[in-house]
């Protein structure tokens, strides 16, 4: 047993007991980890504000058998801006759903902290489309987790437009050797696939989107998410549903 104070944000909570919490933490070099959070409920508990989803700060804990129990927390960041906004709160949510759902539990994964942090910020602070947002940090989750590395032919390996998206296979392909109902991307959703992989931190959100090529990378990104990976999010039915 013992006491270690770790940083991290809040992906998950619920209720527990009478007042207390249960929330999940992506705490830096340690992953997910879950905490048990005793009286956070109450009006004028201490923890009340860093249990909250979003919650960005220094969690002191303590260690029992087999659990953590968080004693402090110093925040350092609560994204106030995202809740003053339905579609960005939406977007939130979803940026935590999907997060909690890629990354394993007690798996470092300090670079995808670190872009959710940054994604969280500009979605706080920014005049950035929340749909645009969502769909630079799926780009590039998809990149840190190995499922996303370039845009070319699967076959010939050619990268010069038209390129087309095959929903069966998860591929993308050339003019040559496209497949029967391959889906043909804009160069917009193209150049911005690129430059999203091509570039780190705050300079990945460089860019503007028309809504037709937007919502093109969104089509394209969510069938890309569904050939390669088993995540879900509900959350991102009901973004699409209020974006629209």
């Amino acid at each position: 047993m013992g006491v270690g104070k770790v940083r991290g944000i809040v992906l998950r909570q619920e209720d527990t007991g009478e007042s207390g919490k249960r929330i999940v933490l992506f705490a830096k070099g340690m992953g997910k980890i879950t905490l048990s959070a005793r009286g956070a409920r109450n009006a004028k508990s201490k923890l009340l504000a860093g249990t909250q989803l979003f919650a960005y700060g220094d969690f002191m804990l303590f260690e029992g058998k087999g659990f953590y129990s968080v004693t402090q927390i110093d925040l350092i960041e609560s994204f106030y801006g995202i809740r003053t906004d339905v579609e960005r709160l939406s977007a939130g949510i979803y940026l935590l759903e999907l997060t909690d759902q890629s990354v394993l539990p007690a798996m470092e994964a300090d670079d995808i902290l670190e872009f959710l942090l940054t994604s969280l910020l500009y979605l706080s602070r920014s005049s950035i489309s929340p749909s645009l947002i969502c769909r630079i940090y799926e780009i590039k989750i998809l990149q840190m987790s190995g499922l996303l590395s370039e845009i070319c032919c699967g076959i010939c390996g050619k990268e010069e437009e038209p390129l087309y998206f095959s929903r069966q296979d998860g591929a993308f392909y050339c003019a040559a050797h496209k497949p029967e109902g391959a889906m043909p991307l804009p160069s917009g959703a193209v150049r911005a696939l690129r430059f999203v992989l091509e570039h780190d931190g705050k300079e990945a959100f460089g860019f503007t989107l028309s809504v037709e090529v937007l919502t093109a990378l969104d089509t394209l990104l969510e069938q890309y998410g569904r050939a390669h990976t088993d995540i879900r999010c509900k959350s991102r039915n009901f973004l699409s549903d209020i974006s629209t």
